[in-house]
């Protein structure tokens, strides 16, 4: 059974070091992956992915974080300058795009 909780960590991507909080809180409607650079106080990116679109898949791996933040970081958010916000109102496109499944199996 999956946890209702919230969670953070902290992971580093091309040397740059990124605060991750997942919110998993079942009175959400989804289930939260945001972003924080840990220099800029302003600046996060956020993925909402759904409620069954997460069991096949954990996001609280490093490969999973690291292979998010490197998607939005191609993608064009600016994570060095202050109050560049990028949110994804449904990423479950992610999981088949990223192949997420794959790298949660790969541990």
């Amino acid at each position: 059974m999956k946890p209702f909780r919230k969670r953070t960590k902290k992971i580093m991507v091309n040397g740059f070091q990124f605060h991750c909080v997942i919110d998993e809180h079942f009175r959400n409607k989804y289930v939260s992956f945001r972003v924080y650079p840990y220099n800029t106080k302003t600046s996060f990116f956020e993925v909402h992915f759904s409620w069954e679109g997460t069991w096949f898949f954990n996001l609280n791996l490093p490969s999973i974080c690291s292979t998010l933040i490197m998607y939005v970081i191609q993608n064009g958010w600016e994570y060095t300058q202050e109050k560049k916000q990028l949110v994804i109102e449904n990423g479950d496109f992610l999981i088949k795009e990223l192949a997420l499944e794959e790298k949660s199996d790969n541990r």
